[in-house]
């Protein structure tokens, strides 16, 4: 005898089970998101408290006296906080732009481009992302010395964005990105008598926006957060940016305070998140793009 009920109870029970899989994932995500989040959040509450309670067993989390003063302080305090933003900034997007225009180059050369020893070449170039930064710190800084690129301050910018103008990740990116391009696209370019330049141009650079734009999400938090190099290169407090200018309060105590300033300290920090975050926000449709591509085929 047929059991007429047993499709229904069937999808009944797959229905429940679906929604349980949503429901488990979600909480799964919320807390890996409240792991992650809780470190910004105590920053950020961290540069309204005022300095006896900073650091308080138990913690405050959430300031029960909010203040100002460390905000002032930062603003309108001993340090050029606004020389510091300029020079991140100017820094971060020149970075941006010289490894979009490097990696989309070279990344369509060896996605559509096939010539003796290229996948040598290419092994080698991503062998170069094994090494630690600290190992470049030498030959790099004998590099800036050489050219005198600290004589000027468009050189002390040149010369902090130099550590990541050639980056593997990005060329490793857009050639893999390339990789998903029908060639079909390129001959019917030349066919139609376009040249190498207006084939890169006018359809793989329109082609390859959401790469790039992961990839300069990438490279602008890199380039932002870069701190090691950037502290070698400056001569002049004025030539900070502000990874290393936060480093600096944190360490220059002041207003005659003996003890180091963390909720100053925290308040600087938080600064300079704030354009990291908006830069993420304005871009992070492209970036969802770039690092799903080729996630889901059919």
């Amino acid at each position: 005898m047929i059991n007429i009920h047993q499709p229904v109870h069937h999808d009944r029970y797959s229905r429940i089970r679906k929604q349980f899989s949503i429901l488990l994932s979600i909480m799964v995500l919320l807390s890996l998101a409240s792991i992650f989040i809780v470190p910004l959040y105590w920053m950020v509450t961290g540069s309204f408290k005022y300095q006896k309670v900073t650091m308080d067993v138990p913690p405050e989390f959430f300031p029960a006296n909010p203040t100002l003063e460390n905000w002032q302080n930062l603003f309108f305090g001993p340090w050029p906080i606004w020389n510091w933003l300029v020079n991140s900034i100017i820094v971060s997007l020149l970075t941006v732009v010289i490894v979009l225009l490097i990696s989309s180059l070279t990344g369509y050369s060896f996605g559509k481009k096939k010539f003796p020893g290229s996948e040598i070449l290419f092994f080698i170039l991503l062998s170069t992302m094994f090494l630690p930064s600290q190992v470049m710190l030498i030959p790099l800084f004998l590099l800036v010395r050489t050219f005198q690129l600290t004589n000027s301050m468009v050189g002390v910018y040149l010369a902090m964005a130099l550590p990541m103008l050639a980056s593997p990740f990005g060329i490793f990116l857009v050639k893999q990105y390339c990789s998903t391009i029908p060639d079909e696209l390129i001959d019917a370019a030349r066919i139609d008598g376009a040249s190498e330049w207006k084939i890169y141009y006018q359809i793989m650079l329109p082609l390859l926006k959401p790469a790039l734009a992961a990839l300069a999400i990438f490279t602008f938090s890199n380039s932002w957060n870069n701190f090691m190099w950037q502290l070698v290169i400056a001569g002049d407090k004025l030539q900070y940016t502000l990874p290393v200018g936060v480093s600096y309060i944190a360490r220059t105590p002041a207003y005659g305070r003996s003890v180091i300033d963390i909720g100053l300290t925290m308040a600087g920090g938080t600064f300079g998140a704030i354009f990291m975050i908006v830069f993420f926000i304005a871009f992070q449709k492209y970036f969802i793009e770039g690092v799903t591509f080729g996630a889901v085929k059919g």
